[in-house]
């Protein structure tokens, strides 16, 4: 097994972690497994020590690494040479050990509203091992104690994308297995990157969102058929495929959404990006059993009933203002065991909860592309897995799905 230790994630306690409590617990319950500890040393590194690990593997036993960090940590494995283009064609196995500052895929494979069935579950030895530790170092040991107890791997999805400048070149390319978003959630990233110095907690994401919650991103958006779009009355996503009278548009194979947006975010693998900001809640509530999708959630405020009438938005402050309550409204919902998903406007604009009007709208998709339009600066921003770029003037960005031999193989120990 490596093991891959990120010393500066979150609050820099995770290797002292990994050393003096989950060590001994391999050591005491892992049948004489051979261990391989290494410190990352900067930006990526992970990536390579994981690559590293997979060419010089053997045949036979399926290779195995553990992650102590955060998503970014995950990120970068995703990301490592070879593992990133596919070129390692070896199955690997990953258990994780969040340490982290939001912990999005961890908290996502291990609910807290799963974890009593969860644990209920394991083998006595490791029960009585677990209860010897307090509960918030217990609660990190799940992917370990998953790993343990020899349940099955649950496979990752991840995406590939593209910043794409106005020649058409290709500027950035990263592949994602959390989050790739624009508008609200990229701008909060930016700044939280900017308050993690004074505030290495996870507190520092809210105090960033009451700074950027009044921008909104003008952009086009194309969703590639097919796709799925939720409907919030009947509780079902419904297919949407190319109108059959369009053989001739050379745009259709795409649907294009138009801005301004407030938020747009697609998710794989994860359906919170905090342990209680559960944001794409469909993803686990209403999971996809035979195929891999993207969760995309986006709210475009022209959507309410209010604004339609409501003028200039670019040059009225005033307007982004109004809206900025609803729009934290809506985000406390994400709190709220993922209720925005089925808040609606009233026909005077006030958010409700009705099965009509949803203020989100919500849709299952493979592939999408971003075009920014004129000069704000917030529509000109990608996050990907918390890694923030720019979008030039006259590029855009797009994020597609990974299949078949396209995708790293690799699962994880978790998913209860």
């Amino acid at each position: 097994m490596l093991i891959i230790s990120n010393p500066y994630s979150g609050d820099k306690s995770g290797d002292k972690f990994l050393r003096e409590t989950v060590v001994p617990l391999l050591e005491r319950h892992g049948n004489g497994l051979v261990m391989d500890f290494k410190q990352t040393n900067g930006p990526g590194h992970a990536g390579e020590l994981a690559s590293d690990y997979l060419r010089s593997h053997g045949t036979g036993n399926i290779p195995i690494i553990m992650v102590s960090g955060g998503d970014t940590t995950i990120h970068e494995v995703f990301n490592g040479p070879g593992i990133a283009t596919s070129s390692i064609k070896t199955k690997a196995e990953i258990i994780l050990v969040p340490s982290g500052t939001a912990n999005a895929m961890y908290h996502s494979l291990f609910p807290p509203s799963r974890v009593n069935e969860f644990l209920g579950g394991l083998r006595e030895e490791l029960i009585n091992d677990l209860k010897a530790f307090p509960e918030e170092q217990g609660a990190k040991l799940y992917s370990v104690l998953h790993f343990l107890d020899n349940q099955r791997t649950r496979n990752l999805q991840s995406t590939r994308t593209r910043v794409v400048g106005p020649d058409g070149g290709v500027i950035h390319e990263v592949v994602s297995c959390v989050v790739v978003s624009t508008s609200l959630h990229a701008s909060i990233l930016d700044v939280a990157e900017e308050l993690r110095a004074e505030h290495p907690g996870i507190e520092r994401f809210k105090i960033a969102a009451g700074r950027s919650i009044r921008q909104w991103s003008q952009a086009d958006v194309k969703i590639h058929y097919p796709y799925h779009i939720y409907d919030s009355s009947s509780q079902q996503f419904t297919l949407q495929t190319p109108p059959q009278d369009a053989a001739d548009n050379p745009t259709r194979d795409v649907s294009i959404y138009s801005g301004p947006y407030a938020y747009f975010l697609t998710t794989t693998n994860v359906d919170r990006l905090e342990m209680q900001f559960r944001i794409t809640p469909l993803a686990t509530s209403l999971p996809v059993r035979d195929d891999e999708w993207m969760e995309l959630l986006m709210i475009r405020p022209s959507r309410d009933p209010s604004f339609s009438s409501a003028g200039d938005w670019e040059g009225s402050e005033g307007i982004r203002e109004q809206f900025a309550p609803k729009m934290m409204q809506i985000l406390q919902g994400a709190y709220q065991d993922g209720a925005h998903v089925n808040m609606a406007y009233s026909a005077t604009g006030g958010i409700v909860s009705d099965e009509k009007n949803t203020v989100v709208e919500y849709l299952r998709v493979r592939e999408w592309t971003w075009l920014p339009k004129g000069t704000s600066s917030v529509a000109h921003l990608v996050c990907i897995d918390g890694q923030v770029l720019h979008i030039p003037a006259g590029g855009f960005v797009t994020a597609a799905l990974l299949t078949g031999e396209d995708k790293a193989d690799l699962s994880v120990y978790g998913g209860i």
